[in-house]
């Protein structure tokens, strides 16, 4: 029962991931990502859980709680500084209550809970954290970055830097080594290893 539970966990992610990428390329779904994040979380969990590589699924409900409640701290900060301060962003199908929902309690939390599994999966495959680090900004950045070319859920607007790579701004590309490094952050102040 220990195994099933995961395995069914990460089927279902796996739907609900694929979903997300079809539905944003196909119907241009602006709440694809929230299908996306959720999906990729549970899929890489159980990859991670099968590979006995410290998976979210083996954290207590203290812990993922606690970490979620930091990466809502973390959005707020990003959301804030990117949004509100430098305009590089914005939503433009979204009310305020969707916002709230599909991007402040679901996108960027289970983002980051999706980061912090795909980093566990390279990790153990590269030995060196610099290009660890990169290889998961990357694979994450395009991951995430190219299905919303067609759907929209979220837009751009980062001045003085026009240069793109699959009408994805490169500024942004380079600012997702950010978002990779707040799981692993987490991870070590939740493992008191941090200060």
């Amino acid at each position: 029962m220990k195994k099933i539970l995961p395995f069914l966990a990460g089927m279902l992610g796996l739907l609900f991931l694929l979903y997300g990428i079809s539905s944003a390329i196909l119907w241009g779904n602006v709440i694809w990502y929230s299908f996306f994040v959720i999906g990729g979380t549970l899929f890489l969990g159980w990859m991670n859980f099968y590979f006995r590589n410290n998976s979210i699924f083996e954290k207590s409900f203290s812990y993922i709680l606690k970490a979620y409640v930091l990466y809502l701290v973390a959005t707020l900060l990003i959301e804030y500084i990117g949004r509100e301060i430098f305009g590089w962003w914005y939503y433009p199908e979204f009310s305020l209550n969707e916002k709230i929902i599909h991007v402040f309690l679901i996108g960027y939390p289970f983002g980051l809970f999706m980061i912090h599994e795909s980093w566990k999966l390279i990790r153990t495959k590269i030995s060196s954290f610099a290009l660890a680090l990169v290889g998961t900004t990357l694979i994450n950045a395009f991951v995430a970055e190219w299905p919303n070319t067609f759907a929209w859920e979220w837009i751009y607007t980062v001045p003085y830097f026009p240069w793109e790579i699959f009408q994805i701004n490169i500024f942004i590309i380079f600012m997702w080594v950010f978002l990779v490094f707040i799981p692993i952050v987490v991870e070590k102040i939740l493992a008191k290893k941090f200060f």
